[in-house]
């Protein structure tokens, strides 16, 4: 190519992009940008909802470790593992729900968990229940990997 013309096509380039620049820079109207309007309510309330999001993910995390933590109490491989447990402070004066059959390696485990769940103290009845749970003749076994209370 005559290196006449590539200069003349040159200085024509660099003319138009001074103009289009010159147009751009120089406008009489301004370039509109639309931002939204945030308030400082609508920030404490967007750092409230961050908050309790993390609280939620916490509280959650916490309970998925408690569930985990109960399921291992109960986790056995043969009956010899499983021993029956108060699960309330009253025992079997509660009623069946006062016992529960354990990993016998989890006592020490279930008795700190118990410790932290503890509440007001109660008067427990006077009376003991002979129910299934608590009669004579039950006893821990393994089924299914679980320890569980069979009468």
């Amino acid at each position: 190519m005559n290196p006449k013309i590539k200069g003349l096509c040159l200085l024509i380039c660099a003319a138009f992009v001074l103009v289009m620049a010159f147009s751009f820079f120089f406008r009489a109207t301004p370039i509109e940008v639309q931002m939204p309007l945030v308030t400082k309510q609508m920030v404490e309330e967007n750092q409230q909802a961050i908050k309790n999001a993390e609280e939620r993910r916490q509280s959650e995390a916490a309970q998925r470790r408690r569930a985990e933590l109960q399921a291992s109490f109960h986790r056995c491989q043969a009956d010899s593992d499983c021993i029956i447990v108060d699960r309330d402070p009253c025992g079997c004066l509660k009623g069946p729900e006062g016992v529960t059959a354990i990993n016998a390696n989890m006592s020490l485990e279930f008795s700190r968990f118990l410790e932290k769940r503890a509440a007001v103290a109660e008067v427990c009845p006077s009376i003991g229940s002979v129910e299934r749970e608590c009669s004579a003749t039950a006893r821990p076994v393994c089924q299914q990997n679980m320890c569980k209370i069979v009468y």
